[in-house]
């Protein structure tokens, strides 16, 4: 006989917690509503489209300049323009140089990254679960000026050849308007408001992921010509414009899913026990220690996403690759389009014949396999052996364990969960990105790839916590189903 914790209501409330509108989601049954689902991907691709068209600008933008200054008088910085030093033979002073160039980058960068997540991680605490109150609309437009906001201070930046560190107000704003990891959030919490808990809505999680990789493959390979061609300037210029669209497109086009509820007025205290609520009130025991495990799973899955990708430019720049803007476009087209044309397919046969939560293990094992490609590379071909082929699906690890959460939580409290997602990714890039950073600075000189076996570690880590959530989450389900198939005999 199940114990009284077990019977406990999934929605028991407490004196202090506001409840949110019961309005949200749009979904009758098993139908997902598919016009909603389709607009929030385009929505997702536009932005991601400006994302991939700024991110290789800062990088590469913030490396040139310190090469500059770095080299200092030496007569060959004045061939920096867009292209980076790459000196190969080690005898030559310019090595030394370009591996303190290297270094001083990867810190400047990784402080620039902390300023925007350190404020995202206050921000999305509030915002997350205030938009099971006011709605997803106002999330998506604040989290997209706030990308219109950094875009437009680093077009001054360019212009004016300003000291890099007013990249600290760029990312400051971008940060105080939630970030990506703001936009994350709404996107998946829309998506939970318009599709039903079964094996769709991790699929359609799935489906944003490979929506963010096609468009950004769609970019890498043109950005990296654009850069090529005519420097910094009108790169960053064309990503304001397009995230600019992009808000045009929530405004005038996107259903709200969340209406707004004019005597729904919280306070941020109560916004942040209504975050909380998911994992210490609501449920039975063992559902919110699922809870628990499910947070720790996506916390090692996300951890590489939101800290590595400034570290990936910097690998790619170094020896002994020394790629030019146009063939790291080129990679990361192709590291893509394999993936999210492949990779998302492949996703969904495994789905006809697995649950999620297996799926998710393939899904990291595969993961595991792309960094420790990556962490041995000496070659191209040993790079693009990593993501596209050996970590082929390891993209699915993250959207799937979003999926499984917000099965687990109710409908009401979507984005109070997704919140707690947010918070968790912001933290990874605030305390992440640092750690990777020190790996990379402190083994750039004679093993470049260990940053990659850490990140590796990071996977193997939510590969074992999968080992103890799955019979778990099992025997969870196997409960339900009882409680379920108790009501509906004596109904």
């Amino acid at each position: 006989m199940a114990s009284d914790s077990e019977k406990s209501p999934l929605l028991s409330s407490q004196p202090n917690e506001i409840s949110p509108p019961s309005s949200c989601g749009k979904v009758s049954g098993r139908r997902s509503s598919l016009f909603n689902l389709v607009l929030a991907n385009v929505v997702v691709c536009i932005l991601t489209v400006a994302t991939a068209i700024f991110s290789p600008v800062m990088s590469q933008y913030v490396y040139h300049r310190i090469s500059l200054q770095v080299f200092g008088n030496d007569t060959r910085a004045e061939n920096f323009s867009t292209l980076a030093p790459c000196f190969q033979n080690t005898s030559d002073p310019g090595y030394v140089l370009q591996e303190t160039a290297q270094i001083q980058s990867s810190e400047k960068l990784s402080m620039f990254t902390v300023a925007s997540s350190g404020i995202a991680v206050l921000s999305n605490v509030i915002l997350g679960t205030y938009s099971d109150f006011i709605g997803r609309k106002f999330l998506y437009v604040l989290c997209m000026t706030g990308n219109v906001l950094r875009t437009v201070v680093t077009v001054i930046i360019i212009h004016w050849d300003l000291n890099i560190d007013y990249f600290f107000l760029a990312m400051g704003l971008y940060g105080l308007c939630g970030g990506s990891w703001s936009f994350t959030l709404a996107s998946c919490a829309y998506t939970a408001d318009n599709t039903p808990p079964q094996q769709s809505r991790s699929l359609w999680m799935a489906v944003i992921e490979s929506v963010t990789g096609l468009s950004t493959a769609l970019t890498s390979l043109a950005v990296g010509y654009f850069i090529q061609a005519t420097g910094y300037f009108y790169p960053s210029l064309t990503s304001a414009l397009v995230i600019g669209l992009g808000v045009l497109v929530v405004v005038l086009f996107m259903e709200e899913t969340c209406p707004r509820q004019q005597s729904s007025c919280i306070t941020p205290c109560q916004g942040l026990r209504n975050i909380g609520s998911v994992y210490v009130f609501q449920g039975t025991r063992l559902k919110r220690g699922l809870i628990w495990l499910g947070l720790l799973i996506f916390l090692f899955s996300i951890i590489n996403n939101s800290s590595g990708s400034n570290l990936d430019t910097l690998f790619e720049m170094n020896l002994p690759f020394c790629w030019s803007p146009e063939k790291m476009g080129l990679f990361s087209t192709v590291t893509y389009l394999v993936k999210n044309l492949v990779g998302v397919f492949i996703v969904k046969g495994l789905q006809f014949c697995m649950t999620d939560e297996v799926v998710a293990v393939v899904a990291t094992l595969s993961a595991i396999g792309g960094d420790l490609m990556w962490g041995f590379a000496k070659n191209d071909f040993m790079l693009y052996a990593g993501v596209p082929v050996v970590g082929l699906v390891g993209f699915a690890a993250t959207p799937i364990i979003r999926g499984i959460m917000s099965k687990m939580a109710p409908q009401s409290k979507q984005g109070a969960l997704f919140a707690s997602l947010a918070l968790v990714e912001a933290s990874c890039s605030t305390f992440g990105t640092p750690l990777f950073n020190s790996i990379y600075q402190g083994t750039v000189t004679y093993w470049r790839g260990a940053v990659f076996i850490a990140m590796g570690a990071m996977h193997l880590a939510a590969l074992a916590l999968y080992l103890i959530f799955i019979p778990l989450f099992r025997k969870e389900q196997r409960q339900v189903q009882e409680s379920r198939n108790i009501q509906t005999s004596t109904s």
